[in-house]
């Protein structure tokens, strides 16, 4: 499928079904499309989509995975601990993608725990660590990403401290800072504990590419 403006591609993603049963302790707070696709076509746009092979990290129901399928990646490899949210992905692609279901591969693990090779591109967006037991986990996924491919285009909650991580963390692993962008990430009322319609939570968006 070929899309000529971003706002297709995310008319697209909008379509993909919810998860109807997000776990809150795995922080399942879902990309809304508009950020999806700004992320996937800031790829496409740095020649890190088309032909590729694409990792998407903490999958859920694979939007990255699915939209860089459609801008033109080769394949994808989907990475989720969750084995619910796994076969709900799956279900997706067999019934509103099923000539993208052979160039997925879904895998329920532990991402930090697993070894990917020939990966190009990674798209993410890990546990914001909200809760304390996740605290530095998106920084974990960040190591993974940048020891796997050659780019990562990934997004975390906003602290002046990560931000300077992600910089010696970039330049440790041989990889630029290209891209920084920020967004308001909403959040719906999901879960018990919550008490607002909409949560509004300052992120920050990444482009990062290996120095060649």
């Amino acid at each position: 499928m070929v899309f000529e403006s971003k706002k297709e591609l995310e008319l697209e993603l909008e379509n993909i079904p919810h998860y109807p049963k997000p776990k809150r302790l795995l922080e399942q707070y879902e990309t809304p499309a508009s950020i999806a696709s700004h992320m996937l076509w800031e790829a496409y746009m740095w020649g890190d989509v088309v032909g590729k092979r694409v990792l998407e990290p903490g999958c859920g129901t694979a939007k990255f995975a699915i939209g860089a399928l459609l801008l033109g990646s080769k394949l994808a490899v989907c990475i989720d601990i969750d084995e619910d949210v796994v076969s709900f992905a799956n279900r997706v692609l067999e019934e509103k993608y099923p000539l993208l279901r052979p160039r997925v591969l879904l895998v329920v693990g532990d991402f930090r725990d697993l070894e990917v090779s020939s990966v190009d591109t990674v798209f993410m967006n890990p546990p914001f660590g909200v809760y304390r037991k996740n605290r530095g986990l998106d920084l974990q996924f960040l190591r993974k990403a940048l020891s796997t491919a050659r780019s990562a285009y990934t997004i975390h909650k906003f602290t002046e401290f990560l931000d300077k991580l992600v910089y010696e963390l970039a330049d440790s692993y041989g990889f630029r800072v290209l891209r920084r962008e920020y967004f308001n990430f909403p959040i719906p009322m999901m879960f018990e504990t919550h008490r607002r319609k909409v949560y509004r939570v300052k992120t920050v968006f990444y482009v990062l590419k290996r120095v060649e």
